[in-house]
């Protein structure tokens, strides 16, 4: 009967949490069925059988954290049944290990030095925890994990930097709470914004943008073909946005701690926020500069439904040089957005309103967005910044020239 084992992810990617098995044991699988959703530090991607046969044992549960090599799943031939569970080495050992009046201890699993369960000797702990408990020199082998299985998380790394060391076990929470892990998607997302907001230091330059033309231009092509879906402000905002990165191309780049160098792209692979069921997502438009404003709208719609069902690959979710986000009807006037780590910057959409606009020196009611540019400080200046801004609005209040510059 075949193992199958956890497989390098690529990208540094060590350990993966098993967010949940879509085969149960019994079950009969062909090649290829997709077996158990992963999480990663990365992404959250489906995992393919390479077998085909009959589902014999499962060998890790849902919330548990794995090791690449890990054995997953043992799959049998077509018609195989589960073996019998295992009898656990604790009690085979006290019925089975006793020799005169003397009984031989049952192995005991490791421990770190406070009590707490590993596996093989090491500390259950995601790579993002661990680079931070090296950042703030903490021994996470003397913790004890809050996380499921007693997991390290980022928060008693923290807690342990402070001197308010958290100890295993549930709190009770008192009446009327409702308590729930974070894991899978929102540990991504906390771990990630928390990464973002401790490294790097952000500027938010804001301008106002009338969109008034290009709200009329929207009209008419919804006009001269009203079948097809209406083509949002969001995929004119990208066509603006990699224009200007063109112009301004200390945007388009990402700081390299490490070897402390800034990386600049000459690709534009442009991060959409995308808000999911799971949380928040990043689908990726790739080659944006070679697609049109419509090809960039049929884009974003399909990143969009794959995310929202759950079915987006993991490499649609990775190689963005820059991102966007837009929250839609529900922007608000203004916002400052965290930076997709190690990118430079993020744009930020905001509400387009009706509002008083004074034109050639009278009042107009136009249409008024907010666009802003939130960035590292340390890969640019505001000067650049400030630039970069105000091409996108001169680009989005004169639409016209989208389809001549970029």
């Amino acid at each position: 009967m075949p193992d199958f084992k956890l497989p390098d992810l690529g990208e540094g990617v060590t350990e993966a949490e098993i967010d949940r098995w879509l085969v149960k044991e019994g079950d009969t699988v062909v090649e290829d069925d997709s077996l158990v959703e992963l999480t990663t530090d990365k992404a959250t991607a489906e995992i393919p059988s390479p077998y085909a046969g009959t589902v014999t044992k499962i060998h890790h549960q849902a919330g548990e954290v794995v090791p690449v090599g890990s054995i997953l799943i043992t799959i049998g031939d077509a018609g195989a049944v589960p073996a019998p569970p295992a009898v656990p080495p604790k009690v085979q050992k006290a019925a089975e290990t006793r020799t005169g009046t003397e009984t031989v201890p049952a192995a005991e699993p490791v421990r770190s030095g406070n009590g707490n369960r590993t596996v093989g000797g090491k500390v259950k702990a995601m790579p993002p925890v661990r680079k931070l408990a090296r950042d703030l020199g903490i021994d996470i082998s003397v913790l004890s994990g809050s996380g499921p299985g007693g997991r390290i998380l980022r928060q008693d790394v923290e807690a342990a930097s402070t001197g308010s060391v958290r100890t295993a076990g549930p709190r009770v929470p008192s009446s009327g709470e409702r308590r729930e892990p974070i894991k899978g998607v929102r540990r991504l997302i906390a771990e990630k914004m928390l990464e973002a907001h401790r490294m790097i230091p952000p500027v938010t330059h804001v301008e106002e943008c009338d969109v008034t033309e290009l709200e009329k231009l929207r009209g008419i092509l919804h006009s001269r073909n009203p079948d097809a879906p209406r083509i949002p402000y969001l995929s004119f905002v990208v066509k603006a946005t990699v224009s200007a990165l063109q112009k301004y191309p200390a945007l388009n780049s990402s700081l390299d701690d490490d070897a402390q160098e800034i990386v600049y792209y000459s690709r534009y692979d442009i991060g959409i926020a995308t808000d999911t069921p799971q949380g928040l997502m990043v689908p990726v438009v790739k080659g944006a500069d070679a697609l049109t404003i419509p090809e960039i709208a049929a884009e974003i719609r399909r990143l969009a439904a794959a995310a929202q069902s759950g079915k987006i690959k993991a490499d649609e979710l990775k190689g963005a040089t820059f991102t966007i986000t837009s929250p839609g009807k529900f922007a608000g006037l203004m916002a400052t957005p965290i930076i997709s780590y190690p990118q430079a910057a993020i744009v930020g959409v905001h509400r387009a309103v009706d509002r008083p606009w004074v034109v050639d020196g009278q009042i107009q009611i136009r249409k008024i967005m907010n666009i802003g540019v939130t960035f590292d400080h340390r890969v640019l200046d505001g000067l650049t910044a400030a630039k970069f801004n105000q091409e996108i609005v001169t680009l989005l209040e004169h639409p016209g020239l989208l389809g001549l510059e970029g």
